[in-house]
Order: structure tokens, then sequence, then C-alpha cells
């Protein structure tokens, strides 16, 4: 039972990644517009936390392997995701006078930065929690990497076509949140 939850929860994590960057755009595109700004800040502000996160994940598998210490990030992140439509319009006049890129870029930074950290982190500790031996290590490496990476691309498909023209924006950025938070309660 184990084994399954860790591959959900590599699942829903590794979707909800690209489709609170997508929606970051739509969030943050009212006030800054949908430019290359916007887009080049978001893909980058999404890459250094994920990098970030791996790292720290990556030492927290190695210290402490458990499942509390894979859920509350999960959890965290899902709370985080839920208070960004909350917190959007005080970041974003906390930074109106700035350069539009320097705006984007620090709004972006506040906003997605942290929850994207904490998803980091779920894929070095599920590595670690399910490999049973060192010589398939590389092979669930390889497998949860694919899975998040393929719920990623779901992920991205979906938000884009399908689910922010039928749910809209503030409502699917909740439950993504909220779904984060229901898996981190379920381990």
């Amino acid at each position: 039972m184990l084994q399954i939850f860790i591959i959900l929860a590599v699942v829903i994590s590794g979707a909800s990644i690209l489709a609170v960057e997508i929606l970051g755009t739509r969030l943050l595109g009212p006030y800054y517009g949908v430019s290359l700004y916007l887009w080049s800040a978001l893909i980058g502000i999404t890459l250094a936390a994920l990098s970030v996160g791996y790292t720290i994940g990556g030492r927290r598998a190695d210290a402490a392997p458990n499942l509390r210490n894979f859920c509350w990030p999960i959890g965290l992140a899902g709370v985080l995701v839920i208070l960004i439509p909350w917190l959007r319009h005080p970041v974003i006049e906390a930074f109106a006078g700035l350069d539009m890129r320097a705006a984007v870029l620090i709004t972006g930074t506040i906003l997605f930065f942290p929850p994207l950290l904490l998803l980091g982190t779920v894929s070095p500790m599920a590595i670690r929690l399910k490999a049973v031996a060192l010589d398939e290590v590389g092979r669930t490496a390889g497998n949860l990497y694919a899975m998040s990476t393929l719920a990623s691309v779901a992920a991205a498909l979906g938000t884009g076509f399908y689910l922010v023209p039928h749910m809209g924006v503030a409502r699917l950025t909740y439950l993504i949140g909220l779904l984060l938070v229901l898996t981190a309660a379920l381990g």
C-alpha cells in the first residue's frame, strides 16, 4: 500500500507543479500581460524552486526517510497554493512601483517559489522510500521521474485546454491546493 501511495503522491505532485506554473500566467497576466517577461519569470522561478527542492529533498531523504517527512511538504505546498489567489493582490500592489520585469520576477517568486520548492522535495524522498535495494535505485528514480513528468504533461494540456476554460483560475487553484492537502492527509 505504501508503494502505491508513493506513486500517487509523485503523480499528483508532478501534475500540480506544471498546473501551478500555467495558472501563474493566468493569475499574474492581467497585471503584467502574458508576455515574454512573465513566461520567462515563471519558467525560471519554477526551475529554480525545483532545483532547491531537489537538493533539500535529497538531504532530507538521507537524513530521515519516513512517510511523515514525505507528506508534510506536500500538505504545506497545498496550503500555500490555496493562499496564492488571496495573496496575489497585496503582493502585486507592494511591488507596483518597480519596473515590470523586476515586479513580475519578485511577485512570481514570492507567490510561486515556496510551494514549488516544497513540491520539488517529493521525488528525492519518494525514490528513497520506494527503492528497496541499492541495485534498483536507478530504475526506481527513472520510473518515478517518468511518472511525474507524464503527469506534468497531462496537467499542462488539461489545465490549458480543459480545466481553466471550464473551472476558472481561482477555483482550479483552490482545487489543486486541496488535492495536495488531501494527498498529504492520506499519507
